[in-house]
């Protein structure tokens, strides 16, 4: 067995694992800010049909997945915080699945943010490539979530055993 693959079945996590892992909520905050930004200064991005459901389905799975990093910070465990990320799995691919059903978004417009000169970096994402990443975060989603709980089981198994 290669040592990644022990790294992550470990039951504890070193310091430096632990206070990395936070990361990933300091990026989630970023995201978190530029969807908001682009809804509080009506950039275009979202269209009408980006309702209270839309936003739930967008900023849910975001801060959902803020958690299972400080969960890990606290516990220094991989294991307990795994059921928070398949919640946020699946919560992202059913946020997906509604956003992708109404698809409440403009995709030209989502450089607008950015000063002009680092605008022609995202011009290629269309409508149809935001799609097509909905898509992929539903199926993601779901096999993600299913995977994360079946090493959950195998682990508490383990534990038990």
């Amino acid at each position: 067995m290669n040592s990644s693959t022990n790294k992550e079945n470990q039951p504890t996590m070193t310091l430096t694992q632990r206070w990395g892992g936070l990361y990933t909520v300091g990026l989630m905050i970023l995201l978190l800010v530029f969807f908001a930004y682009h809804q509080w200064a009506d950039t275009g991005f979202f269209t009408e049909k980006f309702i209270w459901l839309s936003m739930l389905a967008l900023y849910g799975p975001i801060v959902i997945s803020m958690a299972p990093p400080i969960l890990r910070l606290i516990q220094g465990r991989r294991n307990p915080a795994r059921l928070l990320d398949a919640a946020m799995d699946l919560s992202l691919a059913i946020g997906s699945i509604w956003l992708r059903i109404t698809f409440p978004f403009d995709f030209t417009h989502l450089a607008d943010p950015f000063p002009a000169a680092m605008r022609f970096a995202f011009a290629w994402l269309s409508n149809d490539i935001g799609r097509l990443i909905l898509l992929l975060q539903i199926v993601i989603g779901f096999l993600s979530a299913f995977a994360t709980l079946a090493t959950y089981f195998s682990i508490r198994r383990k534990e038990k055993g």
